[in-house]
């Protein structure tokens, strides 16, 4: 079965693009708080950034699984008014915000697609999870360029809140532009399969449904 015929609720793919982006979203506070993140979550943001014609939504992120704490996420955020969901929350705004802008942008929409095809050749254009794995740090440096020199000045700079002596830290630095940016992935998604910011004030019940739905797909093993 397709993955086409099992979603074929608007909200499924509004669901699924948002998660991916809420997963995104939440290695940033991890990042400046700690100076770590979920390894494999972070290297899945980045893999996001190299699928740029997808079939389906769900082939952005290869699978219903690999959402899995992306839709947990969206679901809390959805329903809870905790001071860490709000930060998550802040930072999925402003990104959101942001890829609204970037999307109109078209000058800078072919400058990050001519970026990323540069980076994806140095590695024979074949970025599997060995070879993001293996040149974790220099992809991190490599894609956090690209937030710094195209998408960051689009918008007011969103502000990183955590502890300074990681938020000082060059990697860190360069990891939580690139969870951003991974972010930014997600969120032109979004808005490609009809997301919008209303959703979270008039479909919210529709949303919180949809996803809940998918992760009970992924809890029986439909990907």
């Amino acid at each position: 079965m397709s993955n086409n015929k099992i979603y074929e609720n608007r909200y499924d793919h509004i669901a699924i693009a948002l998660a991916g982006a809420c997963q995104s979203a939440l290695l940033v506070p991890k990042l400046a708080n700690t100076g770590s993140c979920n390894i494999t979550l972070y290297q899945q943001a980045i893999k996001t950034l190299f699928i740029t014609s997808p079939q389906t939504t769900i082939d952005v992120y290869g699978n219903l699984s690999n959402i899995q704490i992306g839709l947990k996420t969206l679901l809390h955020l959805l329903s809870s008014k905790e001071k860490e969901d709000i930060q998550i929350l802040r930072y999925l705004f402003g990104i959101l915000g942001v890829t609204y802008k970037l999307l109109k942008n078209h000058e800078a929409l072919t400058k990050i697609d001519q970026r990323l095809t540069r980076i994806s050749g140095l590695y024979a254009n074949d970025m599997n999870d060995d070879v993001i794995a293996s040149h974790l740090d220099d992809l991190s440096y490599s894609l956090a360029g690209i937030y710094s020199d195209i998408v960051s000045p689009l918008s007011s700079k969103i502000k990183v809140l955590g502890k300074i002596e990681y938020l000082q830290n060059s990697l860190v630095q360069a990891k939580v532009r690139t969870a951003l940016l991974g972010c930014v992935r997600s969120a032109i998604l979004w808005y490609q399969v009809g997301g919008s910011r209303l959703h979270f004030f008039f479909a919210r019940k529709k949303v919180f449904r949809a996803a809940q739905n998918l992760l009970q797909n992924t809890n029986n093993g439909v990907n």
